[in-house]
C-alpha cells in the first residue's frame, strides 16, 4: 500500500467476464450493421457507445451520397474497411490491457482493513491515453493518388481534423466541426491575416478566385472555409475534409487537377450511371436473394 492511501473495507468482490464479439462483414449488399449488431466492446475496452456513434458518421454522408446521387460499391465497401479496422485495434488494446486490470506487478495494491485483498490500481492518465487515443481512419480505400503538391500537416491522411476556428461562406466565424454533417466536403484555405481584412476584399483577392472555381469543378458538392492557421500547415495550404472530419490530403496552394483527384476518391471513384431511385431500388426477388446472405455476417 501506498503512503498515503487511507484503509477501507472492501464488502463485496466479483467476477466479471469480458464479451467482445466483431462481426466477419458489415455490408452485404444494402444490409449494413452498425453500432452493437457490428461490434460488442466488453466494459474493459469501455468507448462502446462512443464506437457507434463514429460507426454512424462514417456511414451517414455514405448513404445519403449514394442515395442522391448513385454511388460506386467502392464507397460503401469502404464503409466496412474503415470502421471494422478501428474497432479492431479498439478490441486489441482491450485485450492486450486485460493483465495490467486483473492486478499484479507494478499495478496491483494490497488494502488494509478488516478484509484484505488485492486489488488492480486505476491506470495512470499517460497510460489511458496510449491505449485509447482515437483511432485514424486507415489511408485505404479512399486514399487519393499520391500527387507531387500533397504536403504534410498536423494531422495525418484519414485522421479527424483539429477543430479550429474558420470563416464560412456568409462570412461568420464558426469551428470547423460545425461545419461537418452537411453531406459535402470542406475545402479549408490557410489564409494567415484573412481574420482582420474585410471578406468583401480577400475574396476577391490573391488564390481565393482561382480556389472556389477548382471547387466548383469538383465532382461532389463542397464548401471553402478560410482559417488563420492550421497545426503544421504553411500559408495557402489547401485541406480536404471528408463530411466525418477525416483528412482526405493537404496541399501546396491551389492545384484544381489534384484536388479534383482527391475528391473524386474520397467518394469512392466515378459515380455509377444509374439515377438515384434506380441504384437505391431493387426487385424483391433481389431482396429476398440479399436478405437470405445476411446469415453471412454472423
Amino acid at each position: 500500500m501506498r503512503r498515503g492511501d487511507a484503509p477501507y473495507e472492501l464488502i463485496d468482490t466479483g467476477v466479471h467476464t469480458v464479451h467482445h464479439r466483431l462481426a466477419r462483414r458489415w455490408r452485404v449488399g444494402r444490409v449494413l450493421l452498425a453500432g452493437d449488431a457490428a461490434h460488442l466492446l466488453g466494459a474493459v475496452g469501455t468507448q462502446g457507445l462512443d464506437e457507434g456513434l463514429r460507426d454512424v458518421d462514417n456511414l451517414a454522408w455514405k448513404l445519403a451520397l449514394t442515395w442522391h446521387h448513385g454511388g460506386s460499391d467502392r464507397l460503401l465497401d469502404s464503409y466496412q474497411s474503415e470502421r471494422r479496422a478501428a474497432v479492431a485495434t479498439r478490441l486489441r488494446a482491450a485485450d492486450q490491457s486485460l493483465p495490467v486490470l486483473r492486478g499484479g506487478g507494478a499495478c496491483g495494491r494490497t488494502c488494509r482493513g478488516p478484509r484484505a485483498a488485492t486489488t488492480p490500481s486505476r491506470p495512470t492518465a499517460t497510460w489511458g491515453a496510449a491505449r485509447w487515443a482515437r483511432p485514424r481512419v486507415p489511408a485505404l480505400p479512399l486514399a487519393p493518388p499520391y500527387a507531387d503538391g500533397q504536403i504534410p500537416v498536423g494531422t495525418p491522411p484519414g485522421a479527424p481534423v483539429e477543430d479550429v476556428r474558420v470563416t464560412a461562406p456568409d462570412g461568420t466565424t464558426v469551428r470547423l466541426r460545425d461545419r461537418l454533417g452537411q453531406g459535402r466536403l470542406l475545402v479549408l484555405l490557410i489564409a494567415p491575416g484573412t481574420g482582420v481584412w474585410d471578406r468583401r476584399h480577400w475574396r476577391t483577392a490573391g488564390v481565393m478566385p482561382r480556389l472556389e472555381e477548382a471547387v466548383h469543378a469538383l465532382p461532389v458538392k463542397a464548401e471553402v472555409l478560410v482559417s488563420e492557421a492550421y497545426p503544421g500547415a504553411p500559408a495557402h495550404a489547401v485541406l480536404l475534409v471528408r463530411p466525418d472530419g477525416h483528412l482526405v490530403a493537404a496541399f501546396s496552394g491551389v492545384r484544381p487537377e489534384e484536388l479534383y483527384a482527391a475528391a473524386d476518391a474520397a467518394r469512392g471513384g466515378p459515380l455509377t450511371d444509374r439515377e438515384p431511385a434506380e441504384a437505391s431500388a431493387g426487385t424483391s426477388s433481389e431482396a429476398s436473394a440479399k436478405s437470405d446472405r445476411t446469415a453471412d455476417m454472423h
